[in-house]
């Protein structure tokens, strides 16, 4: 029997989770769960960590960038499978994907940027100015950022759209352009905690948003392309048996999202005066009424 923590941030990884715990059944991996959540509090993964760390646990399935920073700063060779950490290489904890070295490996969350540009193409064929609202501190927003300005150009263009704190979004008013055919979220914990004053103040000048958190669609953006978590922590299932079966979690190499899902919202759609193609619509993996 193995000992396994699950180090969760938040429920809204629900989904990874449950796909690691199917994926090690369907391996046939005996093992036992001990389970640790934050609830969003970055402050206690340190401390939820070392509780692991107490249990002897022979691995750490880390989900989320935080929980996998707070995983991999623990003492010992306690090895780390993660995800959906978006840039493992970004975050520091890995210098190459290929040979990540050390006690980690995983699977990134990351959609690449063409593809998110293409499917915004799809979903709305006559937009050409987009703004993309980020948060200035984060390094994933950043990273995203820097991504969909290469992808984007020259066939969008974008108005870059920064904030540095949630209550910058009171102005969110004043800072839209005009001119926008779209607003584009890069993935990043304020953006995303404070989806519903972003979508308040869209929804005033009737500007459709496209988002990188799958959740917010369901909250009132009219899509995204986004990973399929339930697929990546099953994915991730694979790669900690080859670890408890002996190979070096350094020598295993960290994979990528291989096929995004579409996510429709049917009701904003109609809301914005948006008719959403029949191939869209056929394609997507969860369409909201």
């Amino acid at each position: 029997m193995y000992h396994i923590g699950i180090l969760q941030l938040t429920q809204n990884l629900d989904d990874a989770v449950q796909g690691f715990k199917s994926g090690c059944a369907e391996l046939g991996l005996p093992a036992e769960f001990y389970y640790k959540n934050a609830d969003g509090n970055l402050m206690v993964l340190p401390e939820l960590a070392a509780n692991l760390a107490d249990l002897k646990v022979d691995l750490i399935f880390a989900c989320s960038t935080p929980a996998t920073v707070a995983a991999a700063g623990l003492d010992g060779s306690i090895p780390i499978v993660f995800t959906p950490v978006f840039d493992p290489i970004g975050a520091g904890l890995v210098t190459s994907l290929e040979h990540p070295g050390g006690k980690l490996t995983g699977v990134a969350g990351m959609v690449k940027a063409d593809a998110k540009v293409a499917f915004i193409h799809r979903l709305l064929p006559a937009a050409q100015n987009l703004g993309v609202l980020y948060h200035a501190a984060d390094s994933n927003s950043l990273l995203e950022l820097k991504h969909f300005r290469q992808a984007a150009d020259p066939s969008f263009h974008v108005e870059e759209i920064s904030i540095q704190r949630p209550e910058d979004l009171s102005q969110l008013a004043d800072m839209l352009p005009p001119d926008l055919d779209a607003l584009f979220l890069p993935i990043g914990k304020i953006v995303e905690d404070n989806f519903a004053t972003i979508v308040y103040y869209a929804d005033a000048v009737s500007l459709p948003i496209i988002t990188s958190h799958a959740p917010n669609v369901a909250a009132g953006a009219l899509g995204a392309l986004v990973a399929n978590h339930r697929q990546l922590g099953h994915d991730c299932a694979a790669k900690a048996a080859r670890i408890l079966n002996g190979t070096a979690p350094g020598d295993i190499a960290i994979s990528i999202v291989k096929q995004p899902e579409i996510w429709l919202n049917h009701f904003a759609a109609q809301n914005l005066g948006i008719t959403l193609s029949a191939d869209l619509l056929s394609e997507a993996t969860e369409v909201f009424e």
